[in-house]
């Protein structure tokens, strides 16, 4: 099996178990990490599946995993049980399993598998983005008047930032979403479902799979491995088509620091 068909076969497989969980989520017991954080065993028992399909074929390949931490190896799997823990543990139905093969510092390809709705988003670099099996040719909006805006945040941007960054959309004429799982954002943007996408502090397995997947499908993106410490320190993911990004980056000059592969 090749390592495109293994990781599609894993992540789908994670999901598919993530979805049985929701349907019996009301047995699980959830813990608290951090403000806002959640984790659950079906966090743990998705990721271990992932692992232990990819460890099969690849038992020298390392892994940076939310729950399992980080193993080293010459390629290294990004890895996100279940991101949208918050809506899962709520019963919204909306959440994914994410997954990133990373070498040499370089994202060699992302799979995010949307189980409420059978999807598998998937990219390797050049190749293009695909949801399942059929090219993304997404159509967007190129000004905050007519774009729909998503953004994320976490417990680390203060209000007063977050509200600053809301009021200029707003003021701009955006209309705004924030439905919890920014990996499955991104597949909303790589689909054209959404025009820009901004966060200052996601971690890794929240960003990497869905911002190649995104780049792949025409957007421009944040290179989140241009930091050095991308493994352990949260980064800023941002995605956008063309022509709405040249307004962003007037309208929240954060932006313009921002590296772009």
């Amino acid at each position: 099996m090749h390592t495109s068909e293994l990781a599609a076969h894993a992540v789908r497989h994670g999901g598919q178990k993530a979805l049985e969980y929701f349907h019996a989520r009301d047995a699980l017991t959830i813990e608290l990490k951090g403000p806002q954080d959640y984790v659950s065993q079906a966090d743990r028992d998705v990721e271990h599946a992932i692992i232990t399909t990819i460890q099969t074929a690849f038992p020298d390949d390392g892994f940076v995993g939310e729950e399992s931490g980080i193993t080293p190896g010459a390629r290294q799997w990004v890895i996100d049980p279940i991101d949208g823990t918050t809506n899962f543990t709520r019963g919204i139905p909306y959440f994914c399993t994410t997954l990133a093969l990373v070498e040499n510092e370089r994202v060699l390809g992302g799979w995010i598998y949307d189980p409420i709705h059978d999807v598998l988003y998937a990219a390797e670099r050049g190749a293009g983005a695909f949801a399942n099996g059929q090219p993304l040719k997404p159509q967007w909006r190129s000004s905050f008047a007519t774009g729909l805006v998503g953004i994320c945040h976490s417990s680390q941007l203060t209000a007063e930032a977050l509200a600053g960054r809301i009021t200029g959309a707003l003021s701009r004429g955006a209309i705004l979403r924030q439905p919890g799982a920014a990996a499955l954002m991104l597949c909303d943007l790589a689909s054209g479902r959404l025009d820009i996408l901004y966060d200052q502090h996601l971690k890794p397995w929240d960003s990497v799979a869905g911002l190649l997947i995104a780049h792949e499908a025409g957007a421009i993106v944040s290179d989140y491995l241009h930091a050095p410490d991308w493994r352990t320190t949260p980064q800023v993911t941002m995605a956008a088509g063309p022509d709405i990004y040249q307004e962003a980056r007037m309208l929240w000059p954060e932006i313009q620091a921002v590296p772009v592969l």
